[in-house]
């Protein structure tokens, strides 16, 4: 139900760097491939889920397999560092269809206004001077329009990036053991920024200034393929220079194949945001489906068309 629209004025972008955003770009793709879709069930259950504010625990340790062989973080780390170069080389392109869900309510719990709404995806990734930049934009699907609120959330397929091996050393990490997720074995390592580092990972946008935000949480990282397969985040302290007293991310990722290349991709396919801002709290739910990958041709070679 769609109450009067309020603009926190609060958004969130990746930061400066290796990672910052670009506004504008324009790619040549070559092929496309759909790949493979959640049921129709699976996705009504997703984009059905109740908005409440539960953020995850980003402090208290994972709990492990009970009978697991000890985690080797330098191997988890340089397998997790190898899959997400394959990810910055692999992906170009994606497109998505995306369901926002969004609450924002007073600090007693009133809802102040709240809506859901669809968008077309897209994300482009290239490299400039040796860094990853990406670029995300949405537009609105019919019935749907794009409101100050559902623009706020941005940088979400960047954020495995700080697994990049340039990366890593931003953060303290340790590994908390072997944990099942959903049904995937995988080692569940903590990580939060190096006091003796910058926080250039992850900033807030308010009022036309950035804020650098210092992170903590943990991220499951499959023990067979080093793919990261889910991620939670918070903040390891607020920012009182625009009362920002929490934030925190869940994100949960799906394998997409290219069908016309032996490459699958690890998207997003939940990722849901909880802060607390000012005097209110908000919470935003994305979904996405239906992916599309394309793939941008470099080395086309052109020869003279054979006689017959």
């Amino acid at each position: 139900m769609k109450t009067n629209r309020r603009s926190t004025g609060l958004s969130i972008a990746m930061l400066c760097g290796v990672l910052a955003p670009i506004l504008a770009a324009t790619f040549l793709f070559a092929s496309a491939s759909h790949a493979a879709q959640q049921s129709e069930d699976a996705d009504k259950k997703l984009k059905s889920r109740p908005l409440t504010w539960s953020p995850p625990n980003v402090d208290s340790p994972v709990r492990s397999a009970t009978s697991s062989p000890p985690c080797v973080l330098a191997n988890v780390l340089e397998q997790a560092g190898a899959r997400t170069n394959e990810l910055v080389t692999d992906l170009q392109n994606f497109t998505a269809q995306e369901t926002i869900s969004y609450r924002a309510s007073d600090r007693e719990g009133l809802a102040l206004d709240g809506d859901s709404e669809a968008f077309n995806y897209v994300v482009t990734l290239q490299q400039a001077q040796g860094h990853p930049i990406v670029e995300e934009s949405r537009k609105p699907t019919r019935g749907s329009s794009l409101s100050p609120a559902m623009t706020q959330d941005t940088g979400l397929p960047e954020m495995v990036l700080i697994f990049l091996p340039e990366m890593q050393s931003d953060y303290e990490m340790k590994c908390e053991g072997a944990a099942d997720w959903e049904g995937q074995r995988t080692w569940v390592v903590h990580f939060q920024q190096r006091p003796d580092k910058p926080g250039r990972t992850f900033s807030f946008l308010v009022g036309g200034d950035f804020h650098p935000a210092r992170l903590k949480g943990h991220a499951w990282i499959a023990a067979d393929s080093g793919e990261v397969v889910h991620l939670e985040m918070g903040l390891m302290e607020g920012i009182p220079a625009f009362k920002l007293r929490e934030w925190y991310l869940v994100i949960r990722y799906v394998p997409v194949k290219f069908a016309t290349h032996d490459v699958t991709i690890w998207l997003p396919q939940i990722a849901d945001s909880y802060s607390d801002f000012g005097d209110h709290r908000t919470i935003f739910y994305h979904t996405f489906t239906n992916f599309n990958l394309f793939w941008t041709q470099t080395n086309l070679k052109i020869e003279k068309p054979k006689d017959h």
